[in-house]
């Protein structure tokens, strides 16, 4: 703990089991802050939205065995969210590791239980093994495509005595795009007439350049879930989060050239098995397998976004004139026309809550968005300035996810208003992490959308003729399940009141439940 200390970490979560003690001596002894989560699974979900919130490495302490297995949730959404998370768990003792004798909390091989959605996993046998594993794991995080970590630390190696200093190791840097690259990608550009840009969430910290870029070629600017607010939504070539949406399909296939920029292009952004890109793609990634994977890239550029758009800025400023700009501006606002005149009625009612939270919430406020209809909408109507403010896992898509991620990104971000949005289905599977918000005394608005359904469900059930069949759970009576947990609740009957009610809530001294009827006839207005 006094290593990862020396690295920065100052908060972990996680819950405490007879095999981890010698960790908690050194949580003690190392002055980290510890968040007690009520299951493994929020520890790693509270860990990620410290992650998405701050974009340093979140941790979390966890027994082995179900600790590990109640986590794993949680560690496979940081994964598929290409995230920095360090998760360091117990293990039985060394001696009976593959033996099947039963020891407590035994897993027949733990470390290959998280391989497929880390990193890498593995088990620690001696402390000399720990300094390296680590320095690997912030190389992981700091110099790569960022994936979760898990370390496990068996109970017979944990309290063994370290005789050495153990440091910080430098982690490299990262990489850097190849100029002969950049070169074609601007000539492509320069000469496309109907260029296109579509940005994920590795393009964070590329703002500038991508204004700069977008304004010289007259390009619309389309993001995913996690690219949104990269581009202001305000500025007149953004296309926002609406991916979804037809108008802004058929423009990306349309587009002569997209620069594609740190997407994998996730299916839970658009819901379709794949997106039609009829033009060449100039693809800038830090992670080699996307350059190659199912939209291929006419030209290929493994590098960090930010270095690579800021050397295609430089490029493009000399081959290029700003005269295509208020062209652009023209397509966007078409695009949008289209989109807003295809909404259907519920997506309007979902608009309806997002026009009030906008109003109630400042612009840098984070809203962490479960699996939920409401959010999906939420990706095209609720308008982002700045970015790391959205999150919603469409990839894993999870459910659960959005409350204890909101705690993590409070606990991360303390000054900056944070808000969760879910479902009634979703918010069951952790509302019992709103108690370590409330024993936090985190100011933390929690809106619960309930239509007493898993509606996409439903609806998909509906559309092929079958029974409701464990579909439509009986939702309990939320204010009173938040208030007995040490929360305050409302329900909101109108717009005013759920803009105050957000208001109030964030200066609470505790977290608020805000249910949100999908029936409720304010709505339809």
């Amino acid at each position: 703990m006094q290593l990862l200390a020396a690295y920065g970490v100052d908060t972990v979560f996680g819950m405490a089991g007879t095999m981890t003690l010698e960790l908690y001596r050194g949580i003690a002894r190392a002055g980290i802050r510890h968040i007690q989560c009520r299951n493994e699974q929020g520890a790693s979900l509270m860990a990620d939205g410290y992650a998405c919130a701050t974009g340093k490495p979140g941790v979390c302490t966890i027994i082995g065995g179900p600790g590990v297995t109640n986590a794993s949730t949680g560690i496979a959404q940081a994964y598929c969210d290409s995230q920095p998370l360090l998760v360091l768990s117990g293990a039985s003792p060394t001696l009976t590791h593959g033996k099947g004798w039963g020891a407590i909390h035994e897993l027949n091989d733990q470390a290959a239980v998280t391989a497929g959605f880390t990193a890498f996993s593995a088990m620690i046998r001696h402390p000399d093994e720990v300094p390296e594993l680590i320095a690997r794991a912030y190389a992981v995080f700091r110099s790569s495509r960022p994936r979760p970590v898990h370390l496990s630390l068996p109970r017979d190696v944990l309290p063994q005595t370290v005789e050495d200093d153990w440091k910080a190791r430098r982690t490299p840097s990262l990489p850097m795009p190849d100029p002969s690259a950049i070169a074609e990608a601007a000539e492509r550009l320069a000469r496309a007439t109907r260029p296109f840009i579509f940005v994920g969430g590795g393009a964070v910290g590329t703002r500038l350049p991508l204004i700069e870029i977008a304004e010289r070629l007259g390009a619309p600017v389309l993001s995913t879930n996690a690219g949104k607010g990269i581009l202001p939504e305000s500025h007149p070539l953004s296309l926002g989060g609406s991916i979804l949406q037809g108008a802004s399909q058929h423009a990306l296939a349309d587009a002569d050239v997209v620069l594609l920029v740190g997407s994998e292009v996730a299916a839970g952004d658009h819901f379709q098995s794949r997106l039609e890109i009829s033009g060449d793609i100039v693809r800038i990634d830090i992670d080699p397998a996307e350059l190659t994977s199912v939209y291929s890239a006419a030209v290929p550029i493994l590098a960090d976004a930010r270095a690579a758009l800021t050397a295609l800025a430089a490029a493009l400023a000399g081959r290029k004139p700003a005269a295509h700009r208020a062209e652009g501006e023209s397509r966007v606002r078409e695009i949008l026309a289209r989109n807003a005149a295809k909404m259907t009625g519920l997506e309007k009612r979902h608009a309806r809550v997002w026009q009030v939270l906008r109003a109630a919430l400042p612009h840098d406020a984070i809203v962490i968005g479960d699996a939920t209809q409401i959010v999906y909408s939420g990706s095209f109507a609720m308008p982002m300035e700045c970015e790391r403010c959205w999150h919603y896992s469409g990839n894993y898509c999870a459910l659960g996810f959005a409350l204890p991620m909101a705690v993590g990104a409070k606990l991360g971000a303390p000054l900056r208003p944070v808000v969760a949005v879910a479902g009634d289905g979703g918010v069951m599977f952790t509302l019992n992490e709103l108690a370590t918000a409330a024993e936090e005394r985190l100011a933390l608005p929690l809106i619960v959308w309930n239509n007493d359904a898993l509606q996409a469900i439903v609806e998909g059930m509906d559309a092929r003729g079958i029974p409701r069949i464990g579909v439509e759970p009986r939702s309990p009576d939320f204010v009173r399940l938040a208030e007995s947990l040490g929360c305050h609740a409302r329900r909101a009957t109108d717009a005013g009141y759920l803009g105050r009610s957000v208001g109030e809530a964030l200066l609470a001294d505790r977290p608020t439940l805000i249910e949100v009827r999908e029936d409720s006839s304010w709505l339809a207005g």
